[in-house]
């Protein structure tokens, strides 16, 4: 390079510095992980950023916010931490580096714009105005939720540990033609949160990234993951919401060599945690072997094995009181392998049967709570369950025969139910009828027509209930489980799969953590009970033709 050709080189490069530190919004330097963030909006209105410390996530949400109040008048961004001198220490600087240079501090301009900033006390009255009408408000969790009442919000930005009853109180605030967007910033140092809960719960691992500060082992760190790799991007159940990772060594500007040599010799989960932003809950799942990648099978997959004969099971969880019932239904193939392929009440149909847990850390309790679904058919007696099930295995109402065609319905083997609330009276004509009972009869109506046919149930094995809980968790672990270590083969893989879109199951078997830090009020225990009354009853294939068949073909 010649001498002019430098000069000018430096010349440009000192320009670039100096517009870099004016004005940051337009000429500021972004991490690829910046770049990342910005590609995943596309596609998703939520995201939670998680990441070491000075990995760039305050800068980056910071950032995102002011484009939106600078992109087009009237915008409206709340900005949430958990005081509000956290507020004007931790985020009211980073909003204030990122306005553009012409409206820092422009004061009271004309009717709208109100701009002041000092470094000891923030933005004047915790908010501003810019020239175009767009306007950014700082709260904190001290307040009460239902203060936000009435606002419409653009974007909302949550940063650390934020109340899981503020996101779920504000996430509707939407501001009408245009959609809400939402960011959670967060350091997980106090590990697996009731809000991390929200994001993660049975989300998908869609990109990964190498972590070169884990020591090397042929296993993985993390489920779904390569080998010393970590989660860099996760789809969650929500499908508009996902979770990026701003990992260690992202951001050039942060203290990369230092947080390494902390890290050198320390556990692996420190420094998934420290460097990564990875954390795991507080307790084990009860099955820690379930992977989407090893257990989950297509429909169309499904199908195919279902064409070669399989022999088709049905459990129930009864509900009590207002609660609906959980049916599940089973395919065991030739070689003994478990399908579960169907579930009611389906989340396509009614939503999630159980809702993130509010969580109680101090006693590691990870109760979930009853979501939509627990009210599916509402008020349903004997008869519509009856008409639910048929409905399922395609049986078909002739309205001109009046009565149920079941010429292409499943052959359903044996139908099993939870043996304490099948066999319990039930409120009927004949006192001490049980709803198995109730269930074996016909149902016909005034006029004479079976409305609900005989479906015959039998209870599960004793010992089922109560303190058997963790016995039959494990029966269904042990079938869960294979040899991660190794490839999947005919000799190994697991005994027990799920098929794609049954995702209460799916749910339940990523997050249900079984006694003693889950109790009978979760509602992933509902789930999960259908299993355990299969399991213990000890079925498995019949071939064709072996026992004579039951009276109706509904049994």
């Amino acid at each position: 390079m010649g001498a002019d050709a430098l000069r000018r080189f430096l010349i440009e490069r000192e320009d670039l510095i100096d517009r870099e530190k004016k004005d940051p919004l337009r000429f500021g330097y972004d991490p690829w992980t910046f770049k990342l963030a910005d590609e995943l909006w596309g596609d998703h209105s939520e995201m939670l950023i998680m990441g070491q410390n000075k990995s760039g996530k305050t800068d980056y949400a910071a950032k995102r916010a002011v484009k939106r109040l600078t992109e087009a008048p009237d915008r409206l961004v709340g900005i949430f931490e958990a005081s509000e001198q956290a507020v004007i220490n931790k985020q009211m600087p980073f909003l204030y580096r990122y306005l553009p240079r012409e409206w820092r501090n422009v004061g009271k301009e004309g009717q709208t714009a109100y701009v002041k900033y000092s470094k000891q006390n923030g933005f004047s009255g915790g908010k501003f105005t810019l020239p175009n009408g767009s306007q950014c408000l700082f709260f904190n969790y001290k307040q009460d939720p239902e203060v936000f009442e009435g606002y419409a919000f653009d974007l909302l930005w949550f940063d650390e540990l934020v109340p899981l009853s503020f996101l779920e109180g504000l996430e509707f605030r939407l501001p009408r033609g245009r959609r809400l967007e939402i960011m959670v910033t967060f350091t997980p140092v106090t590990g697996y949160t009731p809000t991390v809960g929200r994001y993660l719960a049975d989300a998908q691992v869609v990109r990964t990234h190498p972590a070169p500060l884990l020591p090397e082992r042929p296993r993985p760190y993390v489920k779904d993951c390569p080998p010393q790799h970590v989660p860099l991007v996760m789809q969650c159940k929500k499908e508009d919401a996902c979770v990026v990772f701003f990992p260690w060594g992202s951001n050039p500007f942060g203290s990369n060599k230092e947080i390494a040599d902390k890290l050198k010799g320390a556990p692996a989960a420190k420094i998934l945690l420290r460097a990564y932003g990875w954390t795991e809950k507080g307790v084990n799942g009860a099955f820690p072997k379930f992977s989407r990648n090893a257990h989950v099978i297509t429909r169309k997959r499904f199908e195919e094995l279902a064409e070669k004969g399989v022999t088709r099971y049905c459990a129930c969880d009864p509900g009590g009181g207002a609660k609906a019932w959980f049916f599940k239904w089973y395919a065991v193939t030739p070689a003994g392998h478990v399908i579960i392929y169907r579930e009611w009440p389906s989340v396509h149909e009614w939503g999630e049967w159980a809702v993130t847990p509010g969580g109680d850390i101090k006693t590691r309790r990870w109760d979930w709570r009853p979501g939509p679904a627990q009210r599916a058919e509402a008020g349903a007696g004997i008869t519509r369950y009856k008409q639910i099930i048929l409905e399922q295995e395609g049986w078909r109402w002739d309205e001109a025969a009046k009565s149920w065609d079941g010429t292409h319905a499943e052959p359903i083997e044996l139908r099993v139910m939870d043996p304490r609330m099948g066999g319990d009276p039930a409120p009927a004509a004949d006192e001490g009828t049980s709803i198995i009972a109730l269930m074996g009869d016909e149902a016909v109506d005034s006029e004479g027509n079976v409305t609900g046919p005989e479906i015959e149930w039998i209870p599960a094995p004793p010992g089922v209930s109560g303190s058997r809980v963790l016995d039959t968790l494990q029966m269904i672990a042990e079938k869960l489980d294979w040899n991660d270590d190794e490839p999947v083969t005919v000799l190994n893989c697991p005994k027990w799969y799920v098929v794609e879109d049954c995702e209460q199951t799916l749910t339940a078997y990523a997050e249900y953590v079984g006694p003693p830090e889950s109790t009978e009020k979760d509602a992933l225990k509902d789930v999960i009970d259908p299993d355990r009354y299969f399991v213990k009853t000890d079925v498995g294939f019949v071939e064709p033709g072996q026992f004579a068949s039951r009276r109706g073909g509904c049994y």
